[in-house]
């Protein structure tokens, strides 16, 4: 419920084609009185690996979704954009530079808040670079163990936390870092 919640609160979530390949979510908020067919959603997909059947392909018409990908894929991106998701093309995201470029062609879009929900090479991207202002970590009461790349780095997380906060769902917590 609190995921949901947070959804609410942006403009528009991020995530990559591996989460969301990974996951098969709507990525939307799914709260009685809310509408669920927001916020609209961008997918980092360097390599167009995108899956063309998944469930948030039910959502196309009702919310704006982007494929971000490198301009080198400019003849296969076709399919997507008939589909109809969104296309944004970059030369490259390698660094802290490419992000802020990124994030400027998102804002000239009209977003302001994005929330990322991703896995964790992605995370990594991220606070490697600094460009994040809040991080929500939540903790499963179920153990990934091998399932979860990287799962070793939620330790390193909870490390530098400032503030912990204990949420009554199925004993699940949430850790939040302010940047």
């Amino acid at each position: 419920k609190i995921v949901h919640l947070l959804r609410n609160k942006y403009d528009c979530i991020m995530s990559t084609s591996k989460s969301i390949n990974y996951d098969n979510s709507l990525l939307n908020c799914r709260i009685d009185g809310l509408n669920n067919n927001k916020p609209d959603l961008f997918i980092i997909d360097l390599n167009l690996n995108l899956k063309k059947n998944l469930n948030l392909k039910k959502l196309l018409n009702k919310r704006k979704t982007y494929l971000i990908t490198l301009e080198k894929n400019y003849k296969k991106i076709s399919n997507y954009k008939d589909i109809g998701y969104k296309l944004i093309l970059i030369k490259s995201l390698e660094n802290k530079e490419d992000l802020s470029k990124l994030y400027k062609k998102i804002y000239k879009i009209g977003y302001t808040r994005i929330l990322v929900e991703s896995g964790l090479t992605f995370l990594n991207f991220l606070i490697k670079n600094k460009m994040m202002n809040d991080l929500y970590i939540f903790q499963s009461k179920y153990n990934l163990g091998k399932n979860g790349k990287n799962n070793d780095t939620t330790a390193n997380f909870k490390k530098n936390l400032t503030k912990q906060v204990t949420i009554n769902l199925k004993s699940d917590k949430l850790f939040k870092k302010i940047f």
